[in-house]
């Protein structure tokens, strides 16, 4: 992946998109080749890296403010000046921070999950169906403002495992899209779409109908078989 891309990765259930995530995060070996970061082989998680998961993954004894500053103090070295307060303010959780997890609703939560992953400055955003549990109107505002964050920055590379294939188009640059199993890649497609973005920019952009038609013809679609009649 090229340095500050945002690429997407959608397929079916089962196709190894979250296996591919954790390999490329250390968490799980590979079986066969590998993974490189920056040239240099990834064999284990490493501070280079930050994941963002599907059910948050907070520590429940600790406040907001020490949630995301965790990571930040795992490595080895306090969070400079402001910087835990600064992503605590994009990420609205100024009046929360010193509540604790089981206060916050599922869309707060997720937000502290992102800002301790953005804490650390990572190279790689490793994202892994990171709104899947939270409402449609809170998943909306959750893309915007990762979308917002990054472009803002942009000193990161992000790679998302989303099944919603409107998210992948919202927020990368380039989807892959992975059948199986076993796991292997069926398509790429570059996504063209103007940045900044925002939900409804990229739903009333005229080639948004061509790229979710390509990208859902690229499926692996099984239609279910219903019982004949008696």
């Amino acid at each position: 992946m090229p340095e500050r891309e945002f690429v997407g990765v959608i397929g079916v259930s089962g196709g190894g998109k979250t296996t591919l995530l954790r390999t490329i995060a250390g968490l799980l070996p590979t079986s066969t080749g590998s993974v490189t970061l920056g040239g240099t082989p990834v064999l284990a998680p490493t501070p280079r890296a930050a994941m963002v998961f599907q059910h948050f993954g907070l520590f429940p004894w600790k406040t907001v403010r020490a949630n995301v500053a965790y990571g930040l103090r795992v490595q080895g070295r306090g969070p400079a000046p402001g910087q835990v307060q600064r992503l605590l303010a994009a990420l609205r959780l100024d009046d929360v921070a010193d509540r604790y997890p089981a206060q916050l609703s599922g869309g707060m939560k997720q937000r502290v999950g992102i800002a301790r992953a953005l804490a650390v400055e990572p190279k790689l955003l490793l994202l892994d169906e990171p709104f899947s549990a939270v409402d449609a109107i809170t998943r909306e505002e959750l893309q915007n403002e990762v979308l917002q964050l990054w472009e803002r920055h942009q000193r990161m590379t992000a790679l998302l495992v989303t099944h919603d294939i409107d998210e992948a188009i919202l927020m990368s640059d380039r989807i892959i899209v992975i059948s199986g199993p076993p796991g292997h890649i069926t398509r790429e497609l570059p996504i063209g779409l103007p940045r900044p973005r925002t939900s409804q920019d990229v739903r009333s952009h005229e080639d948004y109908p061509r790229i979710r038609k390509l990208l859902w013809d690229s499926l692996e679609r099984r239609p279910a078989r219903l019982p004949e009649p008696a």
